[in-house]
C-alpha cells in the first residue's frame, strides 16, 4: 500500500469515527423541543369578567372565553398576569410582548396596539352611577327616554366627578370629559392610585365627588362581595352609545400582528361568543336584560339587512363583457 493512499484512508476513518461522536450530539440536539413564544395575557382585577383570586378564581365571563381561546393556540405558551390599566398601556406602548383580552377601540390607542378583526365582545353603554338619593343643584334635567347628558351636569360647578384617567367609555363621554378638564379641570377629580371601579365607589361613599361612571352589571356584582360598599342608582346618559364593542388586542409589533392574525383565524371562537352573552345576560338585572336583548336583536337585523357582497369572478370564468 502507497503511502499516498495509507493517509487517505486514516483520513477516511478519522472522519468516520469523529462523526460517530458528533451524530448522538446532533440528534440529541433535534430532539431537545424549542420552548414555545411566550403572550403574557394582562388580566385586569375586574368583577365579574375577571376572577383574579379566591374560590371562584378563573370563573369570570373573560376569564372562561380566555381558557376557550388558550386551548385553541397551542403554538404559544401563555401566562396569565394581573395587571392594571396603567400598566397594560405602558407595556403595549413599550412594545412588550402583552395581549389583552377586551379592548374598546379609540383612535389614541391604535397607535400602540394592534385589535383583532372580530369583536370579543358587545355590551351594554356605561352609565351614571350616583349615591341614592343625590340629586345635583337645580335637580336632574331628564330627557323623555330618561336619559340625561353629562355635558349639561358638567356644566353645573357643583357636581364633581370621580375618574379613572386611562379608562374609555366611547367617544361622546370621553369628549364630555375631555372638555370638563380643559374648562374646569377643579370639577374632574382623578383616582388613578384606587385601580378600578371598587376604589372609586367606596370614595364616591364618602362624598369625596359627587358621581362617577361605570357598568352597572360591576357594580352589583361587587356588592356581593363588599356589602359595605354603598347603594347607588344608575342613570343612563344622551352621550353613550346603545351597545358597547371591545377587541382583543396585543403590542402593535410584528409579534403582537402574527398573535392577532392568529387569533383571527381561529375555528370555533363564534360559539364561545355566543355562549360569552348567554353567560353576560343570565348576570343583568332583568329591565337590563330585556334592553340587551332588544339592541342585540336590532344589531344582528341591521347586519341581516346588509346587501352580502358580490361573488368574486373566478379566473377561469370570463369577466363580464369579455372576449
Amino acid at each position: 500500500m502507497n503511502l499516498r493512499l495509507r493517509h487517505h484512508l486514516r483520513r477516511t476513518w478519522a472522519t468516520v469515527f469523529l462523526a460517530g461522536w458528533v451524530l448522538p450530539g446532533v440528534s440529541s440536539a433535534l430532539e431537545t423541543q424549542v420552548e414555545p413564544p411566550a403572550i403574557r395575557w394582562l388580566l385586569l382585577d375586574f368583577v365579574p369578567y375577571h376572577m383574579v383570586d379566591g374560590p371562584n378564581k378563573g370563573t369570570g365571563l373573560r376569564d372562561q372565553y380566555l381558557s376557550a381561546l388558550i386551548k385553541r393556540m397551542p403554538e404559544y405558551r401563555h401566562v396569565l398576569e394581573v395587571s392594571s390599566t396603567e400598566r397594560i398601556f405602558q407595556y403595549m406602548q413599550s412594545g412588550q410582548p402583552v395581549c389583552t383580552l377586551s379592548m374598546l377601540k379609540v383612535p389614541e390607542r391604535e397607535a400602540y396596539t394592534v385589535f383583532g378583526s372580530e369583536a370579543f365582545f358587545i355590551q351594554l353603554p356605561p352609565v351614571l352611577i350616583v349615591r341614592r338619593g343625590y340629586v345635583p343643584p337645580g335637580g336632574w334635567k331628564k330627557r323623555p327616554r330618561g336619559d340625561i347628558s353629562l355635558a349639561e351636569l358638567l356644566q353645573s360647578p357643583e357636581v364633581r366627578v370621580g375618574t379613572l384617567p386611562k379608562r374609555r367609555f366611547g367617544l361622546g363621554i370621553d369628549e364630555a370629559l375631555k372638555q370638563a378638564r380643559a374648562s374646569r379641570p377643579e370639577q374632574v377629580l382623578d383616582f388613578s392610585e384606587y385601580g378600578l371601579l371598587s376604589g372609586l365607589l367606596h370614595t364616591l361613599g364618602r362624598k369625596r365627588f359627587d358621581v362617577t361612571l361605570g357598568y352597572s352589571i360591576e357594580v352589583e356584582q361587587l356588592r356581593k362581595t363588599q356589602p359595605d360598599l354603598g347603594d347607588f342608582e344608575y342613570l343612563p346618559l344622551v352621550e353613550a352609545p346603545g351597545l358597547i364593542v371591545t377587541y382583543p388586542s396585543c403590542s402593535r409589533t410584528p409579534w403582537g400582528k402574527q398573535v392577532i392574525q392568529t387569533i383571527d383565524q381561529l375555528p370555533g371562537m363564534e360559539a364561545e361568543r355566543a355562549l360569552l352573552r348567554e353567560r353576560y345576560e343570565a348576570l343583568l338585572p332583568p329591565s337590563e336584560r330585556q334592553v340587551y336583548r332588544a339592541r342585540m336583536a336590532a344589531l344582528n337585523a341591521s347586519a341581516a339587512a346588509q346587501p352580502a357582497p358580490p361573488a368574486p369572478i373566478q379566473a377561469d370564468q370570463p369577466k363580464p363583457g369579455a372576449r
